[in-house]
């Protein structure tokens, strides 16, 4: 996985071949086959990691003993800037370069399928306590999913065309937090999205 993902991130997805990631690594292409079934699912497999890392910080035990809002508000901002920085969002940058609309779909709902039950921990413990009032979690997350897919394009670099004047997307960070309250039935301004940062 570190040898394709640093072959994807310097020749670039798309003209990395399995030939190259194994010649590099000196196994048999068999070997490859055994541990993925394509290109893409090592590609998958390579972003499921990163996901995993950014939940495990988010789990880590001194913040289980933060208030659940906190809770929340520092899970969301990883989210956010999980896609924006780090390997993860070099690979973005890279995707989007060459046009993998298709493979980028599949890399955002696996990581809404494996950051959803650390989130549904979540609303449910503010539910108990009273502090978020959310009657349905699967299909508030598929909306909350919705919200951030929205504020990532609108933050996306200024190479893919999107948004590039800092206060407008400032802006819509201000308006996505609003909108994520609501959704989650959070007290009015304790959802802040931070400019993503490097992690």
């Amino acid at each position: 996985m570190d040898t394709a993902l640093e072959l994807f991130l310097t020749t670039g997805y798309e003209k990395t071949t399995i030939q190259d990631i194994v010649k590099k690594v000196n196994v048999a292409q068999g070997t490859f086959y055994y541990y993925f079934s394509s290109k893409e699912a090592v590609m998958e497999a390579i972003f499921a990691r990163h996901v995993r890392t950014m939940l495990g910080r988010a789990q880590s035990a001194h913040l289980k003993d933060i208030p659940v809002l906190k809770r929340l508000q520092l899970l969301i901002n990883n989210f956010y800037g999980l896609c924006q920085y780090d390997e993860s969002g070099l690979i973005a940058r890279m995707l989007y370069k060459e046009k993998q609309g298709e493979l980028i779909n599949r890399l955002w709902r696996q990581m809404q399928l494996i950051a959803a039950p650390l989130f549904t921990g979540i609303l449910e413990q503010g539910n108990q306590e009273g502090v978020l009032h959310v009657r349905h979690i699967e299909e508030s997350l598929a909306f909350f999913a919705g919200i951030m897919a929205a504020l990532l394009e609108a933050s996306s670099p200024t190479e893919f065309g999107h948004e590039s004047n800092p206060e407008v997307i400032n802006n819509k960070r201000i308006i996505a937090a609003k909108l994520i309250e609501t959704l989650f039935g959070a007290p009015p301004g304790c959802i802040h999205l931070e400019e993503a940062q490097n992690c």
